[in-house]
């Protein structure tokens, strides 16, 4: 456990020395900055045009796309919705969660994760909520360090 605080300490001092900034994409360079770095997680998303038709698409419906930049570079991105349901009243909904390789381990998704947090706070959610598949382990460990719990199962029948 303390080489894990010793590692956390070194990698904050790193990220000290550079400027982050996080802020919501909102033009088409905000989207083609993002891409390389969600294509990370949604490795199906091979086209950058696709990408950034179905970014616009989905922000129509009330997606947000949250950029992590760190000297300027896209280094992180969190896309999100808030919803309001009977079952849960109004949550943030996270659907993309990543940072890039090369900036892992400075504490970037910490501080994506908390921005998102204080977001969903200042819209007046009680919760935020993270589907994540299971074969990601790395990322159940980050969610439970971040306090977060297993509150349901996710069941889905596919369609086509």
């Amino acid at each position: 456990m303390d080489q894990r605080i010793a590692e956390q300490n070194a990698a904050q001092k790193a990220a000290d020395q550079h400027t982050i900034e996080i802020t919501l994409a909102k033009t088409d360079a905000d989207i083609a900055d993002s891409y390389a770095v969600v294509k990370e997680l949604r490795t199906h998303m091979t086209d950058a045009d696709a990408y950034a038709a179905q970014i616009r698409r989905q922000m129509e419906d009330g997606y947000n796309l949250a950029l992590l930049r760190i000297d300027g570079e896209v280094a992180g991105c969190g896309g999100f919705r808030v919803h309001e349901t009977l079952s849960r009243g109004r949550y943030m909904y996270v659907e993309d969660l990543v940072t890039s390789p090369k900036h892992r381990s400075f504490g970037l998704g910490d501080k994506l994760f908390d921005w998102l947090a204080g977001q969903a706070r200042e819209k007046g959610c009680a919760q935020m909520e993270i589907i994540s598949g299971v074969q990601r382990g790395d990322a159940h460990r980050f969610y439970h360090r971040k306090r977060m719990t297993v509150k349901a199962f996710q069941l889905v029948l596919p369609l086509t």
